[in-house]
């Protein structure tokens, strides 16, 4: 089961993850209209460093560190502006691509194709699609344990990259080899 978001009254999405949290879903519908018509302004897929260094910098800053902190709400605006760059500003269709953030970084690159198989081939149905607090819970796990990883920003890459390539299956569906072949 899905949530569906409304960014405005003529476009709804339905969310990466099932919302369960309130302000998260606000965020998200936010991150997905500013990445249609803010600043950004439909300029298409962010890369995957947004993600990467905005996450880095909360958890360095210690904004991750407590769970009960609203911070961990303005998640959703990052999984929304990932989600809206994705999105044709003037037909509201999907701007499809094999990716839904340009991967730059190569650990983040390697998460995220280890997390798309991972979704598709061993996840339990249960897990399909994930919920907005386990995310929150995951990135807070990191917080704690981020400095007494021996390599912090190749590590946080890495399952930063695991966990966007498996949400990354409500928009980008498994294309097997086969298929690929006869488009």
């Amino acid at each position: 089961m899905t949530t569906l978001i409304s960014v405005t009254r003529k476009l709804q999405v339905e969310a990466l993850v099932r919302i369960e949290n309130k302000s998260f879903e606000h965020w998200y519908e936010l991150g997905v209209w500013w990445a249609l018509w803010g600043d950004e302004q439909g300029k298409g897929q962010y890369e995957d460093r947004y993600l990467i260094d905005n996450i880095v910098k909360h958890i360095e800053s210690g904004k991750y560190g407590d769970l009960t902190s609203p911070e961990f709400e303005h998640l959703g605006f990052y999984i929304g502006m990932i989600h809206g760059g994705c999105i044709d500003p003037q037909t509201h269709r999907l701007q499809l691509s094999e990716n839904i953030v340009q991967l730059t970084d190569p650990d983040f690159t390697k998460g995220y194709h280890v997390g798309r198989d991972y979704y598709f081939l061993e996840a339990p149905e249960s897990e399909k699609p994930p919920t907005d607090i386990w995310l929150m819970g995951v990135i807070h796990e990191w917080a704690l344990d981020y400095h007494t990883w021996h390599e912090k920003h190749e590590t946080l890459s890495y399952v930063l990259g695991c966990r966007i390539g498996a949400l990354s299956a409500g928009l980008v569906p498994k294309v097997t080899p086969a298929i690929a072949a006869n488009v």
